[in-house]
Formats: C-alpha cells, structure tokens, sequence
C-alpha cells in the first residue's frame, strides 16, 4: 500500500538507533520538498543525544513524545533575505510532511509536534536550542522503529460528503 495511506503518528519507539544514512536520506527528502518562489527556507537542527532528547522532553507537555525518540528533527526558518515570506509556513509544512513520508517508506515511526503559530512554545523552544536571532523554530518531529508491529495499517478516512464537484 501507498505510504501515504500507512502513514501514522508514531509516539512509541522501540531502542534501535536510526543510522546516519537514513537520517540523511529523510533530511534530502526534505529538501525536495517545493517551495514558493524556490526560496527554500528552511534549516533543520538534528538531535540524537539521549540526554539533550530527555533534557528538551522536560521543557513542555507537548515535547514529551521526545522522550522515547532515538532522533528529534526540529525545522526552522532563515527569516533573512525571503523571496516569498507570506508562504513559509506552507513551505515549512510541505518540508516537514515529507520528512514524515521518508521515514514512513524506512520503516521508521514519527510524530510532527506543532509548534508554530504557538508563540509561548515558539519561545521555550528557539531559547532551548538557542535558535540564532535570524532563525524561527516552525516544526519539531520526533522519529524512531515503532514500539507496535502494527504501526503502518490503512485506515480509510475518505469522506465523499467533503468533496464537491464544479460547485457547492
């Protein structure tokens, strides 16, 4: 089945360690991803440290799912010298999606934890990883091999009465 019909948030990872090669590879799916005007903003800050993953996991209820991940993978964006600044935030999405995608096709779990529009966890964050002045923290995605077997099952969420054709 297509991944993105298996695709799941994956919260729960088991210990084995994600190589450097996957991480790679998950990061230039990333940067695939396109963007307006090509202006391709985005940066992307990797943690693997076990204790910076614990330490950071601490900081606020929605950064806990960083407890168990063997990889944390926080997106940001230069907001210098931007073609096309109004469109970051879909930039930064598209970016963030397919790093979901890649690890989805590795086998590998993960879980996007919002962090933008939301100021105050914007700004425990960017001051955490002491974010450069120039630099705003977008996205956080927690990665690592499913606890569950069973993590990339189908689950068919079409809904026909969403749809419309040539009018409403």
């Amino acid at each position: 089945m297509n991944i993105i019909f298996t695709r799941r948030s994956v919260r729960n990872y088991t210990d084995q360690q994600i190589s450097k090669e996957d991480i790679e590879l998950i990061l230039r799916a990333a940067m695939q991803a396109p963007s307006a005007r090509n202006q391709r903003p985005w940066r992307f800050l990797v943690i693997q440290d076990r204790k910076e993953l614990d330490r950071l996991s601490e900081l606020a209820p929605n950064l806990r799912a960083m407890k168990d991940a063997q990889v944390a993978i926080f997106t940001l964006f230069d907001k210098e010298n931007l073609a096309a600044p109004s469109y970051v935030q879909q930039d930064l999405s598209v970016a963030t999606m397919n790093i979901l995608l890649q690890a989805t096709e590795l086998g590998i779990g993960s879980c996007w934890l919002g962090l933008y529009p939301n100021l105050e966890r914007m700004n425990v964050v960017n001051k955490a990883i002491n974010t450069p002045e120039s630099m705003e923290v977008f996205s956080l995605i927690t990665l690592g091999y499913p606890k569950d077997a069973d993590a990339f099952h189908f689950v068919d969420r079409y809904e026909p009465e969403k749809v419309f054709y040539e009018k409403f």
